[in-house]
């Protein structure tokens, strides 16, 4: 058996690599750093060898001590486990890495000079600052409901929406992803991440973009798609406002990008490896993928 072999059986991926926990992971290494020294105590050098072979178990298992998810929620307050483990951001789009310059680029404006993701040139609006209920409101993509107190998706750009979602595939996505990153396309790959929790488009390594599931992106590459003609400064957005005003329009689906079923609204509790919290969801129905997730704390009003 080689040692590339014992690695891959020793190798537990669902709690490695991309799925590892870092509250678990610290609560791991700090008890193996005290059972060392514990043994070091007997025999010195044991204290080595012991933590070498505690660190190697931990690299290929993800832990040490079985049941650590359950230590962690038990003992850890949820502020350390929020502050370590950090869900991802979704729709970050616009904060690629640059493309690489060529001979063609000599009198190109220098990385530093370039419009940073989430900022607007000219003393624009951050994407922070962005109204996206005002922006769509006044882009048409949005109105108001006959009785005035809610609103809803205008039927025209409803359309529009539709037509584009129906006819948006994998090079559709990686072709507009592009548009918003200034990357080449065919860098662009697409992959589910974190037991398949997020959906994620990568180049070289690096995620330029996260979303709830394959249904949320190709919503929102077909919203970008539908918005472009509809605002007059739209050449001037950031990747980043652009991803924001799509996300806003999410919350108005009724029907599913993926399969065409009913959409729902509702809470429901979300998990990582060591901790939970509560959430907003606006879910598939039918195929039961994830068309919005926002943090319920984040809804709640701030205190007087």
């Amino acid at each position: 058996m080689t040692a590339s072999t014992l690695a891959d059986r020793l190798r537990q991926p669902e709690y490695t690599g991309e799925n590892r926990c870092t509250p678990c992971t610290v609560v791991n290494v700090v008890i193996a750093a005290a059972l060392s020294l514990l043994l070091g105590v007997a025999w010195p050098p044991l204290a080595l060898v012991s933590f070498a072979v505690f660190a190697g178990a931990i690299y290929f298992r993800g832990y040490l001590i079985p049941g650590t998810p359950t230590l962690t929620k038990t003992y850890f307050p949820d502020r350390v486990l929020r502050w370590f483990d950090k869900e991802p951001t979704p729709t970050r789009v616009g904060s690629a890495p640059a493309a690489p310059a060529t001979e063609n680029d000599a009198d190109a404006e220098s990385p530093s000079d370039e419009v940073e993701a989430g900022q607007l040139d000219e003393g624009g609006e951050s994407a922070e600052e962005l109204d996206v209920e005002s922006s769509l409101l006044e882009a048409g993509a949005l109105d108001w409901d006959e009785s005035g107190d809610e609103l809803r998706l205008d039927p025209a750009f409803e359309s529009a929406w539709n037509d584009e979602i129906e006819r948006t595939d994998d090079a559709t996505i990686r072709r507009r992803l592009a548009d918003l990153t200034r990357l080449d396309a065919d860098d662009i790959s697409l992959e589910s991440r974190s037991r398949n929790r997020w959906f994620v488009a990568v180049v070289d390594g690096t995620t330029v973009g996260t979303w709830e599931s394959r249904a949320a992106l190709v919503a929102d590459v077909a919203a970008d798609a539908a918005l472009g003609g509809r605002f007059d400064d739209w050449d001037r957005l950031t990747g980043e406002q652009r991803s924001a005003l799509a996300r806003g329009l999410r919350i108005y689906l009724d029907r599913c990008p993926a399969c065409g079923g009913d959409v729902r609204f509702g809470s429901e509790t979300a998990e990582s490896c060591c901790r939970s919290w509560e959430v907003f969801v606006v879910r598939c129905d039918d195929c039961e993928e994830r068309l919005l997730e926002v943090d319920a704390d984040a809804l709640e009003p701030e205190a007087a």
